[in-house]
């Protein structure tokens, strides 16, 4: 039997059919839709807000479009996604996404209308070639980095993520036998990803969660110079001062010439100094007679 209205999980999107359509497979990743989106009505916020402030693709002016189901750039477009995966084709839905999004006091309500008009289906990914992965998550990345250009880290992140977690489902990679420079390629892109994700959650000032990525990389690779960085100022934030220096001296030395990482060290090297010097006083006093 069909439920005429099913809802997230997390209470996030409900989707209340209007319309029953065809029974077939629901559209799944890298699946083609094309989509058409009419009565767009929002609470707490204006129609125009969605692209101009929170950057949705898909509820732009124009009512028909065509999405491929994981290329989401922003919150709003990935909640829509996750109602049109659960659409068959002709149906027509009610959607009500309640998200809170950054910027805003309360949370953002947005109904509209959506007809799933086709679907041009994708194979589920157990049954992508590990160079297809590599493809995907190679795309997915170049997006990132696109939208951490433009200072979307939070959406960056979610790209990064998305590549990275394509890619891990090739472990154990060893055993899939592969050409050794698809391998190389799939591993140096893995560790790119990781660096990309520590770099976003080092601007969101997450800096337990970019020591924690900056380690994976560089259990994997010690010299890795962005890695040392990243994770010599995430320790400088957390006020672990020896550490941040230890860590961007090392940076430092795998270049020498590199501004940035010497003005970090200098920073911090004065931050040792004062606290070795407060160190040495507080023992003094202790002594003193």
């Amino acid at each position: 039997m069909l439920l005429q209205t099913w809802k997230s999980a997390d209470n996030i999107v409900t989707k209340d059919i209007i319309k029953p359509g065809t029974f077939c497979k629901k559209p799944t990743e890298c699946s083609t839709c094309e989509v058409i989106i009419e009565n767009v009505n929002v609470t707490n916020a204006s129609v125009h807000d969605l692209k101009s402030k929170f950057n949705s693709e898909i509820l732009k002016n124009k009512s028909k479009s065509t999405l491929t189901i994981g290329e989401a750039n922003c919150e709003i477009d990935r909640q829509i996604e996750r109602a049109i995966q659960m659409m068959m084709v002709s149906e027509k839905s009610l959607v009500i996404i309640d998200v809170l999004l950054e910027g805003i006091d309360n949370s953002l309500v947005i109904k509209f209308e959506v007809t799933l008009n086709e679907i041009q289906p994708y194979k589920p990914i157990w049954e992508w070639t590990p160079e297809e992965k590599y493809s995907i998550a190679l795309k997915y990345k170049e997006a990132g980095i696109g939208l951490f250009k433009e200072g979307r880290y939070v959406d960056a992140f979610y790209r990064f993520s998305k590549a990275c977690k394509i890619l891990i489902t090739l472990e154990p990679i060893q055993d899939l036998e592969l050409d050794k420079t698809l391998e190389s390629n799939i591993y140096n892109l893995r560790l790119v990803l990781y660096n990309n994700m520590a770099g976003c959650q080092l601007n969101r000032k997450n800096y337990e969660h970019t020591i924690s990525l900056c380690n994976k990389i560089l259990n994997k690779e010690s010299s890795n110079v962005k890695a040392l960085y990243r994770r010599g100022v995430a320790h400088g934030n957390l006020k672990d001062v020896e550490k941040a220096v230890a860590d961007l001296k090392n940076a430092a030395n795998l270049e020498p010439h590199n501004q940035t990482i010497k003005e970090q060290l200098s920073i911090y090297n004065v931050k040792l100094q004062e606290a070795n010097q407060k160190f040495e006083n507080m023992i003094k006093r202790m002594f003193k007679t």
